[in-house]
């Protein structure tokens, strides 16, 4: 039994050791064993003095892998409405202000008017992106 008890013993140290080296050299490496959600910036638009943007995150964590986050930068504060959106469109500004749609779980498409405080509120919903677009071409053809 005390030959048994050794090997164990052995087999844990040997494997403690194996999980330090390896978390070391993921660390030496830049990295990590568990890797995190990547964020990328996609669409932008400056006016004034805010700058709101759509930013891509992607995870293998969740599904779906792709969301999107609505962010909204004033020169004082940095404000992050939200993540989940499904999808997400351009940009457009129109004489009542900045606009923008997104697919929502559980809403569908969303027109979303975006305020100069770094607010949003949902202006009306549309049931596909091509309505979503029109919807937002004709936004900014009121100007």
């Amino acid at each position: 039994m005390g030959q048994l008890a050794l090997g164990v013993r052995s087999l844990l140290i040997r494997l403690a050791i194996f999980f330090v080296m390896a978390i070391l050299l993921a660390w030496a490496l830049g990295g990590t064993l568990w890797p995190r959600p990547v964020t990328a910036q996609a669409m932008s638009i400056t006016t004034g003095e805010e700058t709101w943007s759509w930013v891509a995150r992607i995870t293998s964590y969740s599904e779906p892998s792709l969301t999107w986050i609505l962010s909204c930068d004033t020169g004082h504060a940095n404000t992050v409405h939200r993540e989940g959106w499904l999808e997400a469109t351009g940009f457009i500004k129109g004489s009542k202000g900045i606009f923008t749609a997104a697919r929502d779980p559980e809403q569908g498409w969303v027109i979303l008017s975006l305020a100069p405080d770094g607010g949003y509120s949902v202006v009306s919903t549309v049931k596909s992106r091509t309505d979503a677009d029109t919807d937002l071409l004709d936004r900014r053809g009121d100007s």
